[in-house]
């Protein structure tokens, strides 16, 4: 489909056919309000490491099989991490490290009760 703006992404679903929207209030998860704070600093206004813009430029070119298969929070959280990584900012090695540290504290906690 292409109109006056040019073609349509597949992340642009506005206009299509699908159905009632449900109207069912969700709780945040933790995890999903974590990422909404680490957007919010990563992009006020004293920081400006990384933009809305950017964010959703980043989710945006994900491809169609990947940005279908994410939450909207995991897509936010992918964008951040791809767009930290590409500014040189965080490398995947630092990130690798840091889940796998995020992970042995969450074993020993496991192991503690």
């Amino acid at each position: 489909m292409q109109d006056t703006k040019g073609p349509k992404g597949y992340h642009d679903i506005g206009g299509d056919q699908a159905g009632d929207i449900p109207m069912i209030e969700l709780p945040w998860l933790h995890w999903e309000k974590q990422v909404e704070a680490i957007r919010g600093l990563l992009g006020d206004g004293t920081r400006r490491i990384v933009s809305l813009d950017e964010v959703r430029r980043g989710f945006e070119s994900f491809g169609v099989e990947k940005y279908d298969t994410l939450s909207f929070y995991r897509r936010r959280m992918e964008a951040m991490t791809d767009i930290l990584i590409e500014k040189g900012i965080l490398s995947r090695a630092e990130l690798d490290a840091a889940i796998e540290a995020g992970k042995a504290r969450w074993n020993d906690v496991d192991t503690k009760t």
